[in-house]
């Protein structure tokens, strides 16, 4: 009577013989409302036996403390996923230390949901209580059930006792064949030290805090790794009480405890050393030029370093997919985590993505690439007068394909907007700072933190100029984007859970394709500080504008220009050499660019974007006291500045290919062209413009706004405009642009027909 009392409705006891010939057995039935009175049963158990359910590891471990239960064995017959509910490292410690002792073993269900409610509990006088009916462990049950259970008390070892405990391993055997701690008690004791042991604990919980999915938790768990790998470079300092870690410069590198190797340090000295030279980088002479300066990123050489990701907490099936890769490649798969070579991961992640890792770490002023074994850093010094430029140099020289090989009535516009390019692939990797800094309630992400797209004719040279931009971003680790018809929505979804920031290209999308790829709209939607970094996306492209909402969301670049792209074509070859030429040279100019951004940490004022990197590209003229070429668009957007939707207005409109007529309030445009080909001027007007598409015209409802766009009044448009010159006809540029396309009396159209 003494152990169930309070909540007892209704309780018999019975003296009955024991139908196994040991002797008289006690029976009871009992009707319980309350778990706590429940778990009185336990209380003093000298070991327990059971198959129920139970909603946390918690209560494993207060039957064990506070119940004074010297050991339970126990099969939770209704969880899919208990070990996500271990979520602090106190309760997984303690999980351990007990399994260790011999006290506790959980064992989980492997196929359907056992629903049988079985307790054998042994005391210490050796009397043992046999429980079956509805009460579970699971503190929910108990707030909206009452339960019924009946009580067989007997002596240990009797026939009704074995009867049981056969009944409960025959539970075991059927529908049980692994435990909550596969893996994880054999981790800690193989483990070199207190701090080794307490992070395989805390990698084996780890990512069940995590608001990500299983795959982006696992990799959150291997570039924290990276991240660590990076923040351990050695610098070289005068003074040695200054150093948090010194290294000897020694003629038997084999004799030092950890080496750092520059590129042009792998294969050695012709004796075998290794140079004395403590620079990371590589130092080379121009003989033309007479520049001798570092033209290579600074790499730091990881062949040994490890990376580990948890797994006990994420779907099984995602975690043997990619421990099953990495074993391939070296990895050791333990029940709990993965543990990896660096090379391996890296190499896992290019083959699985198409782009590096890249990781941004402000906290050190670094920003690492993985590359096999190599790690590739930022500058380690600012550049001087002279690299910049050499760098702007050459960033100048490939845009001048444009005007020495590219056929294009809008020059100076096509240059610009190659430039915007560039800046807008240096200061993507930056993408995530951003988010964080400018996350809110009140702001959509996917407004500001905008993808590139790239539009222009199939021989645009769109795609040489993307592929060039990866050069540069990634010290020439990356030299393709990654071809439209390897993606679609699932690898859309899937670049954003592998925690790298590198931009993800995707060379020649087609319109129809990229409106079906779902993701991209709300791509920063559900972004958050906890979230692993997302790379961000860029689109070259043979087609016009997609739909309003994928506009919005993009930063539209044209390149309406067209290069010799056959060997047939006049200048093929020699377009061809200058390149190479271009592509040829060194250029550092992002890992002085990313220093800037590091060290400056510009999204902490929560204003520009890219305007950051235009900002320092100003600063790097001025540095190298170079005259800023007159495409360069240092001062606003360069889609801005050179609105190409403007241009193509304009050209219809001198060109007498569109008319105006009256409407109330507003105007219309009516084309003479075909129906298709008027959506992609309806859809280049702003949207003060309030302008609606039909048929082969397009209905404007701001008139005045419009005209003083286009460059003209509103009566000179519903006049005869074609034969008006525009009042900034030749500046080829937006209202209150740069004009230096003026050819003065001569003309810009007057300059193309003339050649």
């Amino acid at each position: 009577m003494d152990e169930l009392t309070a909540n007892i409705s209704f309780e018999r006891f019975v003296d009955m013989p024991d139908f196994y010939g040991s002797g008289a057995a006690k029976y009871r039935l009992a009707m319980v409302k309350d778990r706590d009175d429940f778990l009185d049963l336990f209380e003093g158990a000298q070991h327990v036996d059971a198959v129920t359910y139970a909603e946390t590891p918690e209560l494993m471990v207060t039957m064990l403390t506070d119940y004074g239960i010297d050991s339970l064995d126990v099969l939770i017959g209704n969880s899919e996923d208990y070990a996500d509910r271990v979520n602090e490292v106190s309760t997984a410690r303690s999980l351990v230390e007990l399994r260790q002792e011999g006290r506790l073993t959980i064992r989980l269900k492997n196929q359907k949901t056992v629903h049988s409610k079985i307790y054998r509990i042994v005391m210490p006088d050796e009397t043992v209580k046999l429980v079956h009916g509805s009460a579970n462990l699971s503190r929910n049950s108990w707030e909206y059930h009452t339960n019924q259970i009946s009580v067989f008390t007997t002596t240990l070892g009797s026939q009704l006792d074995e009867e049981f405990e056969r009944f409960i391993d025959e539970y075991r055997d059927t529908y049980s064949s692994r435990t909550l701690l596969d893996g994880l008690v054999e981790a800690p004791e193989s483990a070199d030290s207190a701090e080794e042991r307490e992070e395989r604990i805390e990698y084996w919980v780890g990512a069940g805090e995590l608001d990500v999915s299983d795959i982006a938790a696992m990799n959150q768990d291997a570039t924290g790794d990276v991240m660590a790998v990076a923040n351990n470079i050695t610098a070289v300092v005068e003074d040695p009480e200054m150093a948090d870690e010194t290294v000897a410069f020694i003629e038997e590198p084999d004799n030092a405890d950890r080496n750092v190797i520059a590129p042009d340090q792998e294969s050695g000295d012709s004796d075998g050393s290794t140079s004395s030279d403590p620079d990371i980088g590589l130092v080379e002479s121009d003989h033309e030029t007479g520049l001798t300066e570092t033209l290579d990123r600074p790499r730091v050489r990881a062949p040994d370093e490890k990376i580990r990701m948890g797994t006990s907490v994420v779907d099984k099936d995602v975690a043997d997919d990619l421990g099953g890769a990495l074993r391939n490649r070296g990895a050791t798969v333990e029940d709990h985590s993965i543990t990896a070579p660096l090379s391996a991961y890296n190499n896992q992640v290019q083959e699985s993505t198409k782009i590096p890792v890249m990781k941004v770490l402000p906290e050190t002023e670094q920003l690492v690439i993985g590359d096999e074994e190599d790690m590739i850093l930022v500058a380690t010094e600012d550049a001087t007068p002279e690299i910049l430029d050499h760098c702007l140099s050459t960033i100048e020289a490939y845009i001048e394909t444009v005007e020495n090989h590219g056929h294009t009535q809008t020059e100076t516009a096509v240059m610009a907007q190659m430039y915007e390019a560039f800046l807008y692939g240096f200061w993507a990797p930056f993408a995530n700072q951003y988010a964080k800094a400018l996350s809110s309630p009140s702001r959509t992400l996917d407004n500001v933190l905008q993808h590139l797209y790239i539009e222009g004719k199939s021989d645009a040279g769109k795609d040489k100029l993307t592929e060039y931009i990866l050069r540069l971003v990634s010290d020439n680790t990356v030299i393709s984007g990654v071809d439209a018809d390897e993606v679609g929505v699932k690898e859309i979804r899937g670049i954003r859970e592998w925690d790298t920031c590198f931009p993800y290209a995707i060379i020649d999308a087609e319109k129809e394709k990229i409106q079906r790829w779902s993701p991209i709209r709300n791509y920063w939607g559900d972004w958050t500080p906890t979230s692993v970094d997302q790379p961000c996306l860029i689109f070259t492209t043979n087609d016009k504008l997609p739909k309003s909402e994928f506009r919005n969301r993009m930063k539209i670049l044209s390149m309406d220009v067209s290069f010799p792209s056959n060997p047939e074509d006049p200048g093929f070859h020699d377009a061809q050499d200058d390149l190479s030429e271009v592509l040829e040279q060194r250029n550092p100019i992002f890992s002085y660019v990313a220093r800037r951004m590091l060290t400056e940490k510009p999204w902490n004022s929560g204003k520009g974007t890219i305007e950051d990197v235009r900002r320092i590209f100003n600063d790097f003229y001025e540095i190298a006291d170079r005259e800023k070429p007159d495409y360069f668009p240092g001062e606003k957007p360069a889609e801005k500045q050179y609105d190409t939707g403007r241009l193509k207005w304009k050209r219809d409109i001198r060109g007498g290919r569109v008319t105006f007529e009256s409407e109330p309030g507003a105007i219309t445009a009516n084309f003479d062209r075909e129906d298709h080909e008027v959506y992609d001027y309806e859809k280049r007007l702003d949207k003060r413009f309030m302008s609606d598409k039909s048929g082969r015209s397009v209905y404007i409802g701001a008139p005045e706004e419009f005209a003083a766009w286009a460059g003209y009044t509103v009566e000179e448009l519903l006049d005869n405009p074609s034969e008006v010159s525009s009042s900034d006809e030749v500046s080829m540029t937006s209202s209150g642009g740069n004009s230096s396309e003026s050819e003065g009396s001569e003309g810009w159209f007057s300059r193309i027909f003339s050649r």
